[in-house]
């Protein structure tokens, strides 16, 4: 059942399905409540999450202020940016109601890509697409927001 969940997560997107269920084995399920905060700004990291169900709230403080970045769903993942630099969790993550997830280890992880390189270049690939993406996106908002702010003076 967690294979047929990855198939269609970007990240996982050029897997094939024996690659897809070897990878599903290395994760465990986990329920969490509305409200359950799943990790915090500033946790160091040690998982990603796949979302079976439910709803996830991304979010972060900043200068005393909560923001709110993005509402996941089904089928989105979060958490894998610290698998890539090892820094500690950049934003915080809650159910916004009952939410089943995928999680899967960073140790088990980083282990399966030493085992099985091939499958490591697939998803670091789809990774930096995916971060990539992000980027460009980011970039355009602080461009939007940067015209907004010069045209109010």
């Amino acid at each position: 059942m967690a294979a047929s969940l990855l198939q269609d997560i970007y990240l996982f997107k050029e897997f094939s399905p024996k690659e897809l269920e070897q990878l599903s084995e290395k994760g465990s399920s986990k329920t969490f409540n509305a409200g359950a905060e799943i990790f915090s700004q500033g946790d160091q990291a040690q998982s990603l999450f796949v979302i079976r169900s439910g709803t996830v709230k991304i979010g972060r403080e900043s200068a005393g202020s909560a923001i709110e970045l993005a509402q996941l769903g089904s089928g989105a993942h979060f958490g894998e940016m610290s698998f890539v630099d090892g820094e500690p969790r950049s934003a915080s993550a809650t159910a916004v109601e009952r939410t089943d997830v995928l999680e899967i280890g960073f140790d088990a992880l980083t282990a399966h890509f030493a085992q099985q390189p091939g499958v490591a270049v697939k998803f670091f690939r789809s990774m930096s697409h995916f971060l990539a993406g992000r980027l460009r996106l980011t970039t355009m908002d602080l461009s939007f927001a940067r015209e907004k702010n010069i045209r109010h003076f």
